[in-house]
């Protein structure tokens, strides 16, 4: 078989390479046009899922935990998924468990609390009993020291349970316009012996106006009477005592100082901090601010009153 093909389609023309190279360029932008868009579409399916992972984690739950996320793929970004929902599960068993630790711990306290009450009420009542009879000079010091330390182990025991009630959130405050120099008046003045008995420089310097504070009473006693023993047991040393007003961010300021060694991480004196956790706790449940300074001259604490409290203008 023989096909006959005309000369003039084998013959190549110089003008087609002007249009070859033109079809040329047309596919080579298509497909860099492709590329582009396949790009596109792909770091987009990405941030999408990236962007979805990000507000998993900046979105707590009702416990303030993130939520886990569902997982789609089994690529890199799912592994980073899973990796988040187990971190996501470990804090909530961390929460459960930090959450049962708590409730055990204020059940012990008050269980410890009522269970103590009842031996001290009977040692009491034999310390009570042991005044009648004729005691030694010995004898009747050491009863006067056990008698003191009953009393401080009844005060541990109250602040047990004021501390318990207050993190409960089952403490209730009533709130009212009291002034506050007069019940700081009162306060030191069922002090003064205790002061005068360690032989305290005793420096109380307040002014006479009122000075109204929305507060309640029976709490900010209890703030004082802890800051007092705190001045008592770690500040002996100094001697002093002083108590003033000072202004401070605009507002007047009750300033306790002691002339202690202030503030040490390591002290042989040092107690179980309930004290100070429940001036704290009381502080910030009225609605007002403290302030410590702290040197090797001594302590310098600050009570004012703050934005969640309101300081009355005196009438």
């Amino acid at each position: 078989m023989v096909i006959e093909v005309p000369r003039s389609l084998l013959q190549k023309t110089q003008n087609n390479f002007p249009m070859e190279l033109l079809y040329l360029g047309i596919v080579m932008i298509i497909i860099f046009m492709i590329f582009i868009i396949m790009s596109i579409l792909f770091f987009a399916r990405i941030r999408k899922r990236l962007i979805r992972l990000q507000t998993a984690m900046m979105t707590p739950g009702k416990e303030g935990i993130p939520l886990p996320v569902d997982i789609r793929r089994s690529d890199e970004i799912g592994q980073l998924e899973e990796s988040f929902n187990q971190m996501v599960h470990q804090l909530s068993d961390s929460r459960y468990r930090e959450r049962e630790e708590e409730q055990l711990r204020k059940r012990l306290i008050a269980g410890l609390s009522h269970d103590l009450r009842t031996p001290l009420t009977v040692i009491r009542g034999h310390m009570h009993a042991l005044h009648k009879e004729a005691l030694s000079e010995q004898g009747d010091r050491s009863l006067h020291r056990m008698e003191a330390k009953m009393e401080d182990l009844g005060g541990l025991i109250d602040n047990m349970l004021s501390y318990n009630l207050l993190t409960s959130g089952k403490y209730t405050l009533k709130l009212e316009e009291k002034d506050m120099l007069r019940i700081v008046r009162e306060t030191a003045a069922a002090w003064y012996p205790v002061w005068e008995k360690d032989q305290f420089d005793i420096d109380i310097d307040l002014p006479e106006e009122p000075l109204i504070w929305y507060i309640d009473e029976q709490g900010m006693r209890r703030i004082l009477d802890n800051l007092f023993q705190n001045v008592n047991r770690h500040a002996a040393g100094g001697k002093y005592i002083g108590i003033t007003t000072q202004e401070i961010h605009g507002e007047t300021a009750v300033v306790i100082q002691d002339r202690g060694p202030g503030m040490q991480p390591n002290s042989d004196t040092k107690g179980t901090g309930l004290g100070l956790s429940i001036v704290d706790l009381l502080i910030r449940e009225m609605g007002l601010r403290k302030r410590v300074d702290s040197s090797d001259t001594g302590v310098r604490t600050y009570i004012y009153s703050g934005k969640g409290n309101r300081e009355i203008p005196n009438r």
